[in-house]
């Protein structure tokens, strides 16, 4: 992707939640292990991302896909702690808003693709440009996820606070109040 069509694309503001679960032995702000293995806006060995989704459900959906892709299945990733982060940053690219989309010559299904490698040159991208985040539309069909380019966060607020421990799968299908 030609950072300059990215950089075409006005950014925006974000303040709001968002949800990340993970093993309870990793740092909930380091993006480290995006950066080793790669995710969907990072080539493997690239650059740290922190993935989080917008809503509580978004997250279980990403931890069912995750477990269903794997042999030990969802219950073998588990136990999970759910961490809730207060977002506020300046500078994030929305692949949400539609407009931004032929902008970039992509439409929603490049978004969510099994080749990764359309959301990984936008990216790399943003993350030259110094942009904070990119939203997108998960590829669970479940609300949207927000890749934080942790690299560029600067005076941004990224702050996170244990929420919930899932031990078992009727903890992820239950919904906390």
């Amino acid at each position: 992707m030609d950072p300059a069509l990215v950089a075409a694309i006005s950014v925006v503001p974000y303040e709001d939640d968002g949800y990340r679960q993970q093993a309870p032995r990793f740092d909930p702000l380091s993006g480290e292990g995006a950066r080793r293995r790669g995710g969907r806006f990072n080539p493997p060995e690239s650059f740290p991302v922190l993935y989080l989704c917008s809503t509580r459900a978004c997250a279980a959906a990403e931890f069912f896909r995750a477990g269903n892709r794997l042999v030990i299945g969802p219950e073998g990733l588990l136990p999970r702690h759910v961490f809730r982060y207060a977002l506020r940053l300046e500078r994030i690219v929305d692949l949400t808003i539609e407009e931004n989309l032929p902008r970039l010559g992509i439409t929603e299904l490049d978004l969510v693709a099994e080749d990764l490698s359309v959301t990984r040159s936008i990216g790399e991208a943003a993350h030259s440009l110094g942009i904070q985040a990119i939203r997108s539309p998960s590829a669970t069909g479940q609300d949207h996820v927000l890749a934080i380019l942790i690299e560029n966060i600067g005076a941004g607020l990224v702050d996170p606070k244990l929420d919930e421990v899932w031990s078992s799968l009727s903890d992820v299908q239950g919904e906390k109040e």
